[in-house]
């Protein structure tokens, strides 16, 4: 099975792009397509593995949705400034402005890298759209798929902070829900 956004025949691309846990290695050696290794890390609970393969197999924009989607899962459990942030970023990825970006960035600077909702901040800002350092500096851009690395973060720190009881529903849904993106979906599984 091939997904619309993620049209390749083998993983190892993607695995290329992030360092796999060794409880992963085995399947980053194995010739799987992408819903086969979905599959696999699903099954085998490597669900940290499973968000970072996720982050780096998407598109930018779709993986920044799926993100945003995901977090809201959470939605109780955020600030006002967190859920704020999370709709700012929403509204980045349906009309990506450069404004909206370094608005973005400020707040990353307000929640930090101790949240889920700052690592979706910091994947909006490295998305690859504009440079990475302060505007009034030489303009320097991103390594590919860093935004991916921020994916990753946010939707795996939301797995467990704040601390809950709910992680497994929580990943079966994230990979449920990134399915759904990868077939050409908006992520939208009420309608499954």
């Amino acid at each position: 099975m091939s997904y619309k956004k993620i049209p390749l025949a083998e993983s190892q691309p993607i695995w290329n792009r992030f360092e796999a846990s060794e409880q992963a290695q085995h399947l980053q050696a194995t010739a799987l397509s992408p819903a086969e290794t979905i599959a696999q890390l699903q099954q085998q609970s490597l669900f940290i593995d499973l968000s970072n393969f996720i982050a780096h197999a998407l598109p930018m924009r779709e993986s920044l949705w799926w993100c945003i989607v995901v977090l809201e899962l959470r939605n109780s459990d955020w600030s006002e400034l967190e859920k704020d942030t999370i709709s700012r970023c929403r509204n980045w990825v349906l009309e990506p402005e450069e404004a909206k970006r370094r608005f973005i960035e400020r707040r990353l600077k307000q929640l930090g890298h101790d949240c889920a909702v700052g690592w979706l901040a910091q994947a909006v800002f490295w998305n690859g759209s504009g440079s990475i350092v302060e505007a009034d500096l030489p303009m320097v851009m991103p390594m590919d798929y860093l935004y991916a690395k921020g994916v990753a973060g946010a939707v795996n720190t939301a797995a467990v902070a704040p601390e809950w009881q709910g992680y497994q529903e929580y990943y079966q849904s994230a990979t449920a829900i990134a399915i759904n993106i990868a077939e050409g979906g908006r992520g939208d599984l009420s309608s499954n």
